[in-house]
């Protein structure tokens, strides 16, 4: 735990403005003869206004399959998506729902999944949970275990990840990572001792966006675990798995 409130409060010295984007919001005209604006987000809360054709609006947010909008008159509401649908960018071009779900993906703030792979050819299985500081950086705690023939493994990490294109599909990323790495020999392994010792990482991945809130992960990741002061084990680790991201 020491050593995942020191990772975060070295990100937030180095990084002190956790903000994902300025005040600048997607503007849509509504070309069908109304939007109607809801109070929240369903059609079981009441209309307040119509918006009608030829106006713009800004979308502020967006929940599954709602979005809340400003009208040009500082008015906030919720419209549903299939209204959406029917309005057009300031580039004239019709939105559509990947483009909503992509732009919704890139201004998330909390992500968790699991992977499955290889730990130095040993199966290996970790949970992964972040939070993105802004558009390049996020902090990540990191929870793995893999069992081997002579002996089982177990990490717990904390990582600043720098992902420097944040607004592709397909994003690859660079991690850096502390912590703790505990190693217990079985019984039947002769002369095996346990340890528990420090380790620190360096990785490459990728993320790649799939549809609503899921994206495919990928990850290779050199470890380094100082066993004591004359002895240092180096581990390689490769895993795939899915993330699941939150507002």
């Amino acid at each position: 735990m020491i050593l995942v409130l020191t990772m975060a409060g070295l990100a937030a010295a180095v990084f002190p403005a956790p903000v994902l984007a300025d005040d600048h919001y997607d503007r849509v005209q509504v070309v069908e003869p109304y939007l109607e604006l809801h109070t929240g987000p369903g059609r079981g809360y009441p209309i307040t206004q119509v918006i009608e054709r030829g106006e713009w609006v800004e979308i502020l947010k967006r929940r599954t399959d709602w979005f809340k909008i400003r009208a040009s008159d500082d008015k906030i509401g919720w419209v549903s998506l299939t209204q959406m649908e029917q309005t057009l960018l300031e580039t004239g071009a019709q939105l559509t729902l990947l483009e909503t779900k992509l732009e919704e993906y890139q201004q998330r703030r909390f992500e968790a999944g699991f992977a499955g792979g290889e730990f130095n050819n040993d199966p290996f299985m970790l949970v992964r949970a972040g939070y993105r500081l802004n558009e390049f950086f996020s902090v990540e705690l990191t929870l793995g275990q893999t069992i081997g023939a002579d002996s089982t493994s177990t990490m717990l990490y904390a990582s600043l990840l720098s992902e420097p294109f944040p607004e592709w599909r397909f994003s690859p990323f660079f991690s850096l990572g502390i912590g703790q790495f505990r190693n217990i020999p079985k019984a039947t392994l002769v002369g095996g001792v346990e340890t528990d010792s420090s380790m620190a990482n360096a990785g490459l991945g990728f993320n790649y966006y799939l549809t609503r809130r899921f994206v495919l992960r990928g990850d290779y990741i050199r470890n380094v675990v100082f066993v004591d002061a004359d002895r240092i084990n180096e581990y390689n680790a490769l895993t795939l798995g899915f993330s699941v991201f939150f507002h």
